[in-house]
């Protein structure tokens, strides 16, 4: 058995496995099909019968019966066809939630190399269209195997069983059938598997051109992204004609070569008829049973094609299930951190590049201490604060939290330590409420509006007619920049985190809002250990320590008046941020 099934493709075998679950469900539309495959023998028999006994034994009943059996035996054929065919599908539709359950579970957890490697179009076309290719497929093939093969059977049966010299005649055409068939489902395989990438291209590039449509606006770049669109639009017309043009090839070929089979057939039976050796009714039930059996058989040889598409688009599927996971091995469980961060001799260097982002960074940042990193575009600060929830894993050195290392804490428990407040800022395609809620499921009311009204939130919401409850938009589109990050800076509140990260969490507010955040966030960073990325030094006047960066190592350290003093890198940046004109966005 074994070696049976290593002839088999692994990505078919193993999305054949996720039908197991439910086998007596397909036991049960297995009786069906049975019962359909049975209705084709019983047609040609009767159609032979029925001619005898009217051509011949001319028996009056007949006139009436004839009809009425053969309409009943197709009422059978249709009730055996739907029944199983809803199983079957009831089948699909919950193996397909298990598997984009399972698909949404591992891409939710995985490292952040995985996000960068993988275009989000390509990830949606693996849950819209590989995963229904692969389990429809599976199902209908199925029901293929189960149905035809009985059906098979059972004609071969009756044609050997009515004649089996006429059945070794027609039997001389059936190994060039199922070559030619192999052939074109050979070529169908290659056409899919460029089919489905395509279509995942497509995707990728309708979202990556909705997600920039204003810069496709303001530089005018409407002809070029319709050239990028053409191009993947043509490709798929081109793989769908392809698709076609041999799928239709098959069915003439195999006529052809059936028609040649049959002539045969007809030649041998007329010979045999002459002789006294065959019946009318014999040779119609005998050429019936035939002509039955044509359909089944392409339908068997048929699945090289579907295989080909389940094949494809399992293996799709089975990168992204068997990609790792965020490496979780941590044991300790922390209830409320006191918030010591210690970077040891720390190091970064990202997937693909040369250069290190991080060189040997050894800092101690004190419970309860704000710090601000500042430094110039690239010195590494985000890459600094992206080690902390371990987005990113240090290639050198080691981060402790309160003496013990983040790899042995558990990353729930890590990343519950932490808020984040950051330029770049993602709301939901929900209300206001469920965006400063989120990841906080027993958060009361009152401590929703105790966040609305820290983050100066609670003016704009009294202007609203449902209030907490207004829709936000796809990635918060119906808000400005300054009420999204305000939104943003409410969720931070009603987190309560120990440990606070804010990348210029004031950039988009006006000065009236401003200087009531900066109020707010001095408030909640008191007894919190708290690290702002500082863009704008007008921000950091009452932080505990600057840190300054360049070329991913720490270059200076200590306090504003201190660091002006010794004329270095944080004196020169700052001389040149006071030379510049206001870059303050309003909040509206």
């Amino acid at each position: 058995m074994n070696r049976l099934f290593n002839h088999f493709d692994p990505n078919l075998i193993r999305i054949y496995r996720y039908l197991l679950p439910h086998k007596w469900r397909i036991a049960f539309g297995a009786v069906f099909m049975a019962g359909a495959a049975s209705m084709s023998s019983l047609t040609a028999t009767l159609l032979g019968k029925l001619t005898d006994l009217g051509f011949y034994q001319r028996e009056p009943w007949v006139i009436a019966a004839a009809p009425a059996a053969l309409i009943g035996v197709t009422l059978l054929f249709g009730v055996c066809t739907v029944a199983s065919s809803w199983i079957m599908a009831k089948v699909s539709q919950a193996v397909l939630i298990t598997l984009r359950t399972e698909l949404y579970d591992r891409i939710m957890t995985w490292p952040a190399e995985r996000y960068q490697n993988n275009p989000t179009g390509a990830i949606c076309s693996k849950f819209v269209n590989e995963a229904n290719v692969a389990l429809s497929g599976a199902t209908s093939s199925l029901i293929v195997l189960i149905r035809d093969s009985l059906q098979i059977v059972a004609l071969l049966c009756l044609l050997f069983w009515q004649n089996w010299k006429l059945t070794l005649v027609a039997f001389v055409v059936g190994p060039l059938i199922v070559i030619t068939l192999k052939m074109i489902a050979r070529r169908i395989r290659v056409i899919v598997k460029k089919s489905q990438e395509t279509v995942g291209l497509m995707l990728s590039r309708v979202q990556e051109a909705y997600e920039a449509q204003r810069v496709v606006k303001v530089t005018g770049s409407y002809a070029f992204e319709e050239a990028r669109f053409e191009e993947v639009n043509k490709t798929i017309r081109r793989t769908a004609l392809d698709r076609i043009k041999m799928e239709s090839l098959a069915t003439p070929i195999t006529q052809m070569i059936t028609m040649l089979g049959i002539a045969f057939v007809v030649g041998a039976a007329l010979y045999e008829a002459q002789a006294g050796l065959l019946t009318i009714g014999e040779f119609i039930t005998f050429l019936a049973a035939l002509l039955l059996l044509k359909p089944a058989l392409q339908h068997l040889t048929g699945l090289n094609g579907t295989f080909a598409s389940i094949s494809t688009a399992a293996r799709s599927l089975f990168e992204v299930l068997d990609a790792e996971r965020e490496v979780d091995n941590g044991t300790v469980e922390i209830e409320r951190a006191r918030g010591e961060i210690v970077f040891d001799n720390v190091s970064l260097t990202y997937p693909g590049q040369n250069e290190p982002s991080l060189r040997g960074i050894n800092l101690t940042i004190h419970a309860g201490e704000h710090i601000a990193l500042v430094g110039p575009s690239g010195s590494g600060k985000t890459s600094f604060v992206n080690l902390l929830p371990r987005f990113w894993e240090p290639t050198e050195g080691e981060i402790r939290l309160d003496g013990v290392a983040l790899n042995d804490i558990k990353l729930e428990s890590l990343r519950r330590q932490i808020a984040v407040v950051s330029q770049d800022i993602f709301l939901f395609d929900d209300t206001i409420r469920g965006n400063i809620a989120y990841g906080l499921p027993h958060a009361t009311e009152e401590d929703v509006a105790r966040a609305v009204k820290a983050a100066a939130l609670d003016e704009f919401v009294a202007t609203l007619p449902e209030g907490l409850d207004t829709r936000v938009g796809e990635g918060g589109s119906l808000l400005s920049g300054g009420q999204k990050q305000r939104v943003s800076i409410a969720r931070a509140f009603l987190k309560d985190a120990p440990i606070l990260i804010l990348d210029e969490a004031t950039s988009a507010l006006d000065s009236k809002n401003e200087m009531l955040i900066r109020t707010a966030l001095e408030e909640l960073s008191n007894g919190r250990t708290c690290i702002t990325i500082a863009h704008r030094f007008s921000n950091i006047a009452k932080v505990d320590r600057i840190v300054v960066m360049e070329k991913g190592t720490v270059v200076e350290e200590g306090m504003q008046d201190e660091l002006l003093a010794r004329d270095g890198l944080y004196a020169k940046l700052h001389r040149l941020q006071q030379n510049e004109p206001s870059d303050r966005k309003g909040d509206e």
